[in-house]
C-alpha cells in the first residue's frame, strides 16, 4: 500500500471516528437510545471505513476486521439475540432510497426492525449510510 493510500485510509476514518452516530436525534442529550441502533450505527461506521478502503462492501460482516483491527462489536440483535442479516448487495426498502444491507432477523423492536440503508455513491460523493427503524411489513420491496 503506497503512502498516500495509507493516508487517505487514515483520514477517513479519522472522519468516520469523530463524525460518528453523534448527529443523529437518537445521540441527544436525554434521549432513549435503543442499543440495537446504537450497535448498527457502530457497525455502519465500520461498513464506511472498509468501503472507502476496498471500494466495495465486504462479503461477510467479519471482514470487517480487516479494515479497522479494533473487536467488532457482536454481530447479533441486544434485544432479540439473534444474528444480524447481512446482504452485501442491499435489498430494496419499500418507500425509502437505497438498499438494507444489515438488518434485524426478527422485529423484535414493537414490531419494527433497525436496518441499515446504504446508497451507491455518485460521482464526486461518498457512500451513505443511515440506521432506521422499518415496519415488520412491508418491508423489502420487490425487483432491484
Amino acid at each position: 500500500m503506497n503512502r498516500s493510500v495509507s493516508l487517505a485510509a487514515l483520514a477517513c476514518w479519522l472522519a468516520v471516528a469523530a463524525a460518528g452516530c453523534q448527529t443523529g436525534a437518537a445521540r441527544r442529550a436525554g434521549a432513549v437510545v435503543d442499543p440495537c441502533a446504537e450497535r448498527l450505527h457502530d457497525l455502519s461506521g465500520r461498513l464506511l471505513l472498509y468501503y472507502s478502503l476496498h471500494g466495495a462492501l465486504p462479503a461477510a460482516l467479519e471482514d470487517l476486521e480487516s479494515a479497522d483491527p479494533t473487536p467488532l462489536p457482536p454481530l447479533v440483535c441486544p434485544v432479540s439475540g439473534k444474528p444480524y442479516v447481512y446482504n452485501r448487495d442491499g435489498l430494496p426498502v419499500r418507500g425509502r432510497p437505497g438498499r438494507a444491507v444489515l438488518y434485524d432477523a426478527a422485529p423484535t423492536h414493537s414490531g419494527m426492525r433497525w436496518a441499515v440503508l446504504t446508497n451507491p455513491p455518485s460521482e464526486g460523493q461518498a457512500l451513505t449510510a443511515r440506521v432506521l427503524l422499518l415496519p415488520e411489513r412491508p418491508v423489502f420491496s420487490a425487483g432491484k
